[in-house]
């Protein structure tokens, strides 16, 4: 499961410039009115398919469609001391999500941004306390679609997205989520970032 998950980025971030620039001469004729110029993004979020946050690059591929890549990592630890024995836990884990974009329904400089993609999860965790000790680890993965407003200058500069988002899998749900279960949770997501 991981190394697909790495072979499938590699490709994700190797195509990414062949696709984005189907006529070459474009550059060379400049965007046409109203068409956006600025072809990358990064930018850092929060909540959204990363789960707290997420460092993002977005490439546009062809006018209307962007795909997205991000990386975040959190960790948390927690001990307890009673009668002389501590207890201590620790989890960690690694999010990459990835999200495909329609990013056609514009004026001008806003966006109404639709898309869909899903987040790999890594996770790990440990705890001992009374002469007892366990520790685990896996990956899973959570299906995202995301509705939201985007401001983007065509030409790049300052960029600023905030949406809404359902993550999809197994777990979820707002009141006693069920690990065995599918299910629905609703998120929202704010990013700050620049294009060029």
């Amino acid at each position: 499961m991981q190394r697909t998950m790495a072979i499938a980025i590699a490709i994700a971030f190797c195509a990414m410039p062949a696709l984005a620039d189907r006529d070459p001469s474009r550059r060379d004729r400049g965007p046409s009115i109203g068409e956006p110029d600025a072809d990358n993004a990064f930018f850092l979020e929060g909540g959204g398919p990363g789960l707290l946050y997420s460092i993002n690059y977005e490439r546009r591929i062809e006018t209307d469609f962007g795909l997205r890549i991000g990386v975040s990592y959190q960790s948390f630890s927690a001990s307890a001391s009673s009668g002389g024995s501590t207890s201590s836990a620790s989890a960690s884990f690694v999010t990459v999500p990835v999200i495909a974009s329609y990013l056609g329904l514009r004026s001008g400089n806003h966006i109404l941004e639709l898309g869909a993609g899903g987040t790999a999860i890594y996770a790990s965790g440990s705890a001992s306390g009374t002469g007892i000790a366990a520790s685990g680890s896996g990956m899973t993965a959570l299906g995202t679609a995301i509705i939201g407003y985007r401001r983007q200058p065509l030409d790049g500069g300052f960029q600023f997205r905030v949406g809404l988002e359902a993550l999809m899998g197994k777990g979820l749900a707002l009141s006693n989520p069920d690990p065995n279960a599918f299910g629905v949770l609703p998120w929202m997501y704010l990013s700050f970032g620049f294009s060029l």
